[in-house]
């Protein structure tokens, strides 16, 4: 059975903090060096048995109509370094480096919803960039981040060293109850702080003829032709604070972050928002497929290889 790309990062988070940590404070030569050494892991881990990095970026490739599954997997590593970099640069509290690279070239969009509206909640991917991206969103909006801490205690106590330089408030969505996170969210949204989420992480659909699981607070929709359970919740908070939901994408190029906008989308109708969110997001993850580490996650990697028999049934 392949492994699962989430148990699989957990395990080499650890190894990967520590020479994040020690890497970043060295002089830049020696820094090259580990970030090289770091590219050949990530290589490495691509060939390694029963770790479906390489079929799905086979996957993906075909579902882009262009690349090879290397090239594909390549433009991730090569993000997932540049990110990396960066973000080091955010756990040493040097934000004003990283503050200077964020490009919205939807700004004035963005602060006409926001004048109209007073809030949106901003439904993010995970982007190599993500964490990058809201530390520059809070230095220009009042922003409340909802973040998931891992299961995993190291891994959670290492990420909130990069939190606590964010600038913006947080919420542990994992270690709130559902009334604390509805409140919070609501009272930020009424108070005119934009309300950022991750919102890739997919379950399985709702049972045919079923719209919404409340226990896994998914809703039926379809992903790349494929039917998945995807995130209520964004639609669902748009909708009680009259706010518009705003899809996010965040492109990595080697000397700027750039935070794309989709459509605002009217949560009157939940169902449908819901699926205009994700119509958005799979717009973004074939314009900048590189940035999109999410999709090596089990479920993704099923609606890839789903999708890519559909389009090569041979492969």
């Amino acid at each position: 059975m392949a492994k699962s790309f989430t148990k699989f990062k957990d395990r080499i988070w650890g190894v990967v903090d520590l020479a994040a940590r020690g890497i970043a404070s060295a002089p830049k030569p020696i820094q090259d060096i580990g970030y090289g050494t770091l590219r050949g892991l990530l290589w490495a881990a691509y060939h390694a048995p029963k770790v479906p990095l390489a079929s799905t970026a086979a996957d993906f490739a075909i579902v882009l109509g262009h690349g090879t599954a290397r090239s594909v997997y390549g433009g991730f590593v090569d993000r997932f370094v540049w990110a990396l970099r960066r973000q080091e640069k955010l756990r040493l509290g040097a934000t004003e480096e990283t503050d200077a690279l964020l490009e919205l070239p939807e700004q004035n969009r963005l602060d006409e919803i926001i004048r109209t509206h007073g809030s949106a909640v901003m439904a993010m991917p995970h982007c190599h960039s993500s964490l990058l991206m809201i530390r520059g969103l809070s230095t220009r909006y009042p922003v409340l981040m909802l973040v998931r801490e891992s299961a995993d205690q190291s891994r959670a106590d290492a990420t909130r060293v990069y939190y606590n330089n964010l600038g913006a408030e947080r919420l542990d969505v994992r270690n709130s109850s559902s009334v604390s996170v509805a409140r919070s969210v609501l009272r930020a949204l009424r108070e005119g702080k934009l309300v950022v989420g991750i919102v890739d992480r997919i379950k399985a659909a709702p049972a045919e003829g079923e719209d919404y699981n409340a226990h896994d607070d998914v809703r039926r929709c379809q992903a790349f032709g494929q039917t998945v359970g995807f995130p209520a919740w964004p639609a669902r908070f748009a909708a009680r604070a009259r706010v518009p939901l705003l899809p996010v994408m965040v492109e990595l190029t080697q000397d700027k972050i750039v935070g794309h906008l989709g459509d605002p989308i009217d949560c009157t109708d939940q169902m449908g928002a819901t699926q205009a969110c994700m119509n958005n997001l799979e717009t973004m993850f074939l314009q900048y497929p590189h940035d999109w580490g999410f999709v090596y996650d089990k479920h993704w990697s099923r609606v890839m290889r789903g999708r890519a028999q559909e389009i090569s049934p041979q492969q």
